[in-house]
């Protein structure tokens, strides 16, 4: 059987002799015949400006050539004096003029491809009349080895051979098409592809999804408007930070003088950066706090600032300062409390004007303790939970939880998003050329901004092989985030934790990366909106790759 293009008949097709030679060509013509039904395409002309060029089937043999048929059905009559044409008295266009511009026009637009334009091939041009018999030629243009009638159709591939026969012996330097240009032609005439949205283009439409889910959160916060002191608990991705944020607006606006703390430095700036934030809205990351509390209590420090310090010490001396200042606030609010340490809650709350029945909320995720601290928020309710996943994909919500820990699963009812792309490196100069694949993809093909990107690994920037890689193609990584500046920002994992960006490439997963590697996977792959790209060692355990797959529908890739 003959390859028909399309497959099946298009079902629009209201010609009965077209359905009828569609089918006679595709059971009678074997399978080294191309057979393109209905085709259309396009030549530039610079004096006319596009010309259109059609043909009722394009037949193409690797051996011998390729065919034009016009067709016309019923009964057919040709007025000699006036030139015209009838089938069953209505009056048609000259099949044979048909034929000869859909052939100069066809070959025009093969000789713009530059496959076929220093190629020379059997073309030509014929029309069919299969409802009726015809015995001699028509016309001095239309020899009877170049009509097909109603008795050929009984055995169209001898007259198909006949026909091109008879124009290769017309241009003796005419050439076969062989199976490379019938190849070429299918991708033409009748090529397959699929055109998929940006990404830069699903992430504005995602973004719109997600915040709008984000704000449903707030009934949490109007359901708790009388609750002084409330422990709020969520996974990656609920709105936890934009919760707190909405909280701490929302009672400095009814005139409260609230702080809004975290541990991390970074989350603290941005959520500082915010100019809309009320003036009675104090931000400010733990230590930051801690350490200008002492500064205007005149109080100093001689020892070292190691971990003792900041993690005990610190603590103590905010204390004493307090003691000196007297109370600070009305309200406070913690942000990704499960990185404070216990000994931190108290000097805390005596920042209150009320330190036993203030009004004090935390926010928190314990499966996000990369610090290991201990777990014991100085609330006495049990967390109010929150259910949804507000911040990624489907996609990227299922590769999360496959690294969660809790006797509750979060629902996403976002977008679906995009797979998870999870690829593959066996040494350094592989982790580089994937990542500046993806790169120049996500940039420059998929057109998303540069600020809209982040690269995140799990090493430090000392022990981290990728400020060892110099430019990455055409970009420079950088450690200062800044919009517009055509850079990668490229941080920790723990750096980044609180924050989120549409697009994450999460590099230097290894076996030896973190001394917790699920819990790196969690905090780093719930970074990311609305794409997800894992850029894993080759030797990663067998358990993570199959969790890390859950997000995407292929096999995992490999760069070597």
């Amino acid at each position: 059987m003959a390859r028909m293009y399309p497959q099946p008949m298009r079902p629009d097709t209201r010609s009965h002799a077209e359905r009828k030679l569609y089918t006679a060509f595709q059971r009678q013509l074997p399978d080294d015949f191309a057979v393109f039904h209905s085709v259309c395409w396009q030549v530039r002309d610079t004096r006319s400006g596009v010309r259109d060029g059609e043909a009722d089937f394009v037949v193409a043999h690797p051996d011998f050539g390729i065919l034009l048929v016009e067709v016309k059905g019923g009964r057919i009559r040709y007025e000699g004096q006036t030139g015209e044409w009838f089938s069953n008295d209505n009056p048609i266009k000259d099949p044979f003029q048909q034929g000869r511009d859909g052939k100069y026009s066809l070959l025009e637009k093969m000789k713009e491809l530059p496959y076929w334009r220093d190629r020379w091939i059997t073309m030509g041009y014929t029309a069919a009349f299969p409802d009726v018999a015809v015995k001699r030629d028509l016309r001095l243009d239309a020899p009877r080895e170049l009509i097909l009638d109603g008795s050929d159709m009984a055995d169209l591939e001898a007259w198909v051979n006949q026909a091109l026969q008879y124009l290769r012996d017309r241009r003796p330097d005419d050439h076969p098409l062989a199976k490379r240009g019938v190849e070429e032609l299918i991708s033409n005439l009748s090529p397959s592809w699929n055109l998929q949205p940006l990404l830069s283009t699903e992430i504005e439409e995602e973004r719109r999804e997600l915040a709008r889910l984000t704000e449903e959160q707030f009934i949490m916060l109007n359901f708790l408007g009388r609750h002084r002191r409330v422990a709020i608990s969520g996974c990656a991705g609920s709105g936890k930070t934009t919760l707190a944020v909405e909280k701490g607006r929302r009672l400095a606006e009814q005139g409260f003088r609230v702080l809004l703390t975290c541990f991390n430095v970074n989350l603290a700036e941005f959520l500082g950066s915010n100019e809309t934030l009320p003036r009675r809205l104090e931000v400010a990351n733990f230590h930051k706090l801690a350490q200008d509390l002492v500064r205007k209590a005149g109080l100093a420090h001689s020892g070292p600032r190691d971990d003792r310090y900041f993690d005990d010490v610190l603590p103590e001396l905010m204390m004493e300062a307090i003691d000196r200042l007297g109370t600070q606030y009305d309200a406070i609010i913690v942000d990704e409390g499960q990185d404070f340490h216990d000994n931190w809650w108290v000097p805390l709350q005596c920042l209150l004007h009320d330190p036993d029945q203030g009004i004090f909320y935390v926010f928190f995720d314990d499966n996000q303790n990369l610090y290991r601290t201990a777990q014991n928020i100085p609330l006495e309710l049990a967390p109010f939970p929150l259910t949804r996943n507000c911040r990624n994909t489907q996609r990227i919500h299922r590769v999360v939880m496959q690294f969660y820990q809790s006797d509750q699963t979060p629902l996403a009812q976002g977008p679906l998003g995009r797979p998870v792309e999870v690829r593959a490196y066996a040494y350094l100069g592989g982790l580089k050329r994937a990542l500046r694949r993806v790169l120049h993809r996500l940039v420059v093909e998929e057109d998303v901004p540069t600020e809209d990107i982040v690269i995140l690994t799990p090493k430090r920037r000392e022990r981290s092989k990728l400020w060892g890689l110099g430019p990455v193609g055409n970009f420079t990584l950088t450690d200062q985030w800044s919009a517009g500046s055509g850079e990668i920002f490229c941080s920790t994992v723990h750096s980044f934790k609180g924050l989120e960006s549409p697009v994450v490439i999460l590099a230097e997963i290894e076996p030896s990366a973190a001394r917790d590697l699920e819990t790196v996977l969690y905090v780093g792959c719930s970074r990311a909106c609305n794409h997800l790209i894992v850029l894993a060692s080759a030797g990663l355990p067998e358990d993570v790759q199959r969790r890390l797959a859950s997000g995407r529908s292929h096999e995992l890739a490999s760069t070597r």
